[in-house]
């Protein structure tokens, strides 16, 4: 067998060259994997959670944080989620969650699939997680996985403007119409039924 030629590096190396990046990275089971970037709107719904998750969580024992904290999935892969709540102590100088109950991933065309199948998984193996929810950039919907009661997970599908997000652990409920405030749908096209056409008679004459 050949060594192979991809290097894997330590997590504790991976933060230490990291924090000097201007680009967006994650470390896959020791290797090195660059993000694509976001667009407008996926920054937009990404500040509107921000900014509703960080005022109801504030004055309680957890802490907000962002896509510069990353989350430990193994002890070779750092993840990037786009907000999360931790209720851990980390430290003031630490890169990583300490102990994450929230993560809140914001779909995009390119990424959704990867996110709803590998992330999930990942996230959902950690002991510390209860809540994992999915934003959808182009329309009103939310996909919201979240622990039971036996401690079995089990999701729920959030649709319209008008809809809440209840994390009943963290005191705290996110309301669609927040989520997407200041930002415009494009109208799904509506199928049209056929108006039935007319019988007609000997010779192709319509019979009124």
């Amino acid at each position: 067998m050949q060594p192979s030629a991809v290097q894997t590096i330590s997590p504790e190396q991976f933060l230490a060259w990291v924090s000097d990046q201007e680009e967006r990275f994650e470390l896959v089971d020791g290797e090195i994997v660059m993000m694509a970037g976001a667009g407008r709107r996926h920054d937009s719904i990404v500040v509107n959670l921000t900014t509703a998750v960080h005022s109801q969580v504030r004055a309680g024992p957890c802490q907000t944080f962002t896509s510069d904290t990353y989350v430990s999935t193994s002890p070779s892969t750092r993840r990037m989620a786009d907000l999360g709540v931790d209720c851990g102590k980390p430290d003031d100088d630490s890169l990583t969650a300490d102990k994450p109950v929230l993560v809140i991933e914001v779909l995009s065309p390119t990424t959704g699939g990867f996110d709803v199948t590998v992330k999930l998984a990942e996230y959902q193996s950690l002991s510390s997680m209860d809540y994992i929810l999915f934003v959808d950039t182009e329309m009103p919907n939310a996909h919201l996985y979240f622990r039971g009661e036996d401690s079995r997970w089990e999701d729920r599908v959030i649709k319209g403007l008008d809809a809440g997000i209840d994390f009943p652990k963290l005191g705290l409920v996110l309301k669609l119409a927040e989520i997407y405030d200041g930002l415009q749908f494009r109208e799904r096209p509506r199928l049209v039924e056929a108006e039935p056409e007319q019988d007609k008679g000997p010779g192709g004459l319509s019979i009124s």
